[in-house]
């Protein structure tokens, strides 16, 4: 009954095992899909950063275009004027549109430096994206493969199973069942050198006697577990 039980054992962990894989294969998946997801996120940041940029080169363009403009009028008037006094008015004002043309140059070369920068920076993740999403769509067309056979083999070993259980005692099969569950793997395990091979506490002394007598079934009175001894 005991060779049964530790058979049975077998086939559940192979079943506890698949079932694991079942659930670290999506979030693997949806890993890989967080990743892309933030850096789909950076690449709309970065692409609001440019359109900000590109929208303050405009701006500054267009005030630009007004400077030049008043800068040809106060050379039109140059021209024009009578007196001196009104010369060095119209001289003012272009010295002045003068200066602002030069800082509006300087800040549109900076903001043209700056952009150039970011659209590498945009270039960079796009491709990392384009990368990632090639990835992605690898790794998802394997897991559902995974997936598939993983669930084929765990139903056949289901059915396995509960051939194999139905040769068990019922009260044993149950006190199997509960201890498997709790623990979700080794619901039954050696004692070697009077050592609980499962908590890897000491059994008592008249305990394993009747073990080692192999008359019974007998569980650990420190983890519940079924313990037994190798034959051989």
């Amino acid at each position: 009954m005991l060779d049964r039980l530790v058979h049975l054992q077998e086939t559940d962990e192979k079943i506890v095992a698949f079932q694991k894989e079942e659930e670290d294969i999506p979030q693997k998946i949806q890993k890989k899909q967080k990743t892309v997801g933030l850096l789909e996120e950076e690449h709309n940041q970065i692409r609001t950063t440019l359109n900000e940029i590109e929208k303050q080169i405009s701006d500054l363009n267009i005030e630009l275009d007004e400077v030049k403009d008043h800068q040809r009028r106060c050379q039109a008037r140059a021209l024009a004027v009578k007196t001196q006094r009104e010369y060095q008015a119209v001289q003012r004002e272009s010295e002045i549109a003068k200066k602002r043309r030069g800082e509006l140059e300087a800040q549109i070369k900076e903001f043209l430096e700056e952009k150039e920068v970011i659209q590498d920076s945009y270039l960079d993740v796009e491709s990392r994206i384009g990368d990632q999403a090639k990835t992605l769509k690898k790794e998802r067309s394997e897991a559902d493969s995974r997936l598939k056979k993983i669930q084929g083999e765990r139903e056949g070993l289901e059915k396995t199973r509960a051939v194999e259980a139905s040769l068990i005692d019922p009260v044993l099969l149950s006190k199997y069942q509960k201890v498997f569950e709790r623990y979700r793997g080794k619901g039954v395990v050696l004692v070697s050198g009077g050592v609980c091979n499962g908590c890897f506490m000491t059994i008592p002394p008249q305990l394993y006697n009747q073990v080692l007598a192999q008359g019974g079934v007998h569980q650990c009175p420190n983890c519940s577990r079924i313990i037994y001894v190798d034959q051989e």
